[in-house]
């Protein structure tokens, strides 16, 4: 855990941390990190990067496939009707980008994740 001194300190001297790749980046005004606030930050970077990313839930990654679904969707290469087993979409494009929204709001994910791949297969065929 982050002490709240730590943070106090940062806060009030303009010091700004984010993450970037994994990685923590800081953002400062000249001369505002000194030698022991940067081994404080060095000490506390793990830490840090918990507090400072945002929270997924148990959400997993997407895998590939669907990833290049939803890809092909942003680039509007999917704006076609497509059957379904709920039935017929009227573009799959919208379909896709929609149910891909709800997965990483975190609303009922395991269904989303199998919509997605029904909607990979309508693509494919």
């Amino acid at each position: 855990m982050v002490s709240p001194d730590l943070l106090q300190e940062l806060a009030a001297r303009g010091v700004r941390l984010e993450v970037e790749g994994g990685r923590l980046i800081a953002r400062a005004p000249d001369g505002a990190v000194t030698p022991e606030l940067s081994a404080q930050i060095r000490a506390h970077k793990a830490d840090l990067i918990a507090a400072l990313q945002p929270s997924r839930g148990t959400l997993a990654p997407l895998p590939e496939a669907l990833v290049r679904l939803i890809r092909a969707a942003v680039g509007n290469h999917l704006n076609f009707p497509a059957p379904l087993p709920g039935g017929l979409v009227s573009n799959l494009g919208e379909y896709v980008l929609a149910t891909a929204a709800m997965y990483a709001a975190g609303v009922e994910p395991e269904r989303q994740i199998q919509a997605l791949w029904e909607a990979r297969g309508a693509w494919a065929a």
